[in-house]
């Protein structure tokens, strides 16, 4: 069945440092929330660190706070009144440990589930934020999400991990922008990104297309006329396929399903995604009905293939009699 989901990014730039800073802070992310809500999303993404960022890296340590906590609670609160999923990231304290964390907010306003950020930068480690040790995915009731944060992108080891937890939209938070590196993921992967930045808000397809993307550079959000937020539609009943295999069945699918399908090529990559938007089959449905395997699926299989044969010890094969 079509799962679409309205997505927004949110630019948010930090406040100035000074009296109140935290207060403020709080203050300018329900202000930007309510902003954000005026178009109906299913999910909001805030940038990394929201409870740091802004202040001298030397007053960092002052900053982290328990999850729940202060801040994620005012947050929660109007994540419930406006029945809206929040990805809220914030520097935690747990415990005697400093974690970087995105928190994930459900429509109630209840912690559906955290994800630690898996390779913290070497600045972070010496400040002594621990690492996670996972990517775990959350089921929302448009499909499931999971998270990355800022170095991350960085480290193909995280995209692995999420697509493992058959993550089909990431949450990308940060400190820098990402630019190209967020059309990789998603070929990658097989995911969707949805990614927040104090400078830049960015949605991408799994085609590895901009979907929707502003930022502080765009002259008319300087000049308060357009508000800093990305904002698109997707349909999480979507797909990324490798064509070998799959190709040869999309007449077939297309003959018994018609206008319920969607089969976009891409080339020349060499992949395609295919969509159901009918109410009573899925696509994973449309997978099981034809045999079809995912991209993911597929590039793992030729792992353990090549390796059954280097373990065989196949020989190389001959055209000589």
């Amino acid at each position: 069945m079509a799962r679409f989901a309205r997505l927004t990014a949110v630019a948010h730039a930090p406040v100035a440092p000074g009296p109140r800073w935290i207060e403020r802070t709080r203050d300018s992310l329900i202000e930007h929330l309510r902003l954000a809500a005026r178009g109906k999303p299913d999910l909001v993404v805030f940038p990394e660190t929201l409870n740091a960022t802004g202040l001298p890296l030397a007053a960092w340590l002052d900053t982290p706070e328990p999850i729940p906590g202060p801040t994620y609670d005012r947050i929660a609160e109007l994540a419930a009144e406006l029945g809206a999923y929040v990805a809220l990231p914030l520097f935690e304290r747990q415990g005697k440990h400093i974690r970087n964390t995105i928190a994930f907010i459900d429509r109630q306003g209840q912690l559906l589930g955290k994800y630690h950020k898996h390779v913290p930068t070497i600045i972070e480690l010496e400040m002594g934020v621990v690492p996670g040790t996972g990517a775990p995915g959350f089921d929302t009731d448009f499909g499931r999400i999971g998270g990355a944060i800022c170095f991350d992108l960085n480290c193909p080891e995280v995209g692995a991990l999420l697509a493992a937890s058959d993550v089909r939209l990431v949450t990308f938070v940060s400190q820098f922008i990402g630019g190209e590196r967020l059309l990789h993921w998603p070929r990658d992967y097989g995911c969707y990104i949805v990614s927040a930045d104090s400078a830049r808000a960015t949605i991408v397809d799994m085609a590895g297309r901009f979907l929707a993307e502003t930022g502080w550079e765009i002259n008319q959000v300087q000049a308060g006329l357009l508000p800093p937020l990305a904002s698109a539609t997707i349909n999480m009943d979507r797909v990324l396929l490798h064509l070998a295999y799959n190709q040869d069945k999309f007449p077939e699918i297309i003959k018994k399903y018609g206008p319920g399908v969607e089969i976009e090529s891409h080339y020349p990559e060499a992949h395609c995604t295919l969509a159901s938007v009918m109410e009573d089959v899925t696509v994973e449905d449309l997978m099981a009905e034809f045999g079809l395997e995912s991209w993911v699926d597929y590039i793992n299989r030729c792992r353990r293939v090549r390796a059954e044969h280097l373990e065989k010890g196949t020989e190389p094969f001959s055209a000589e009699p």
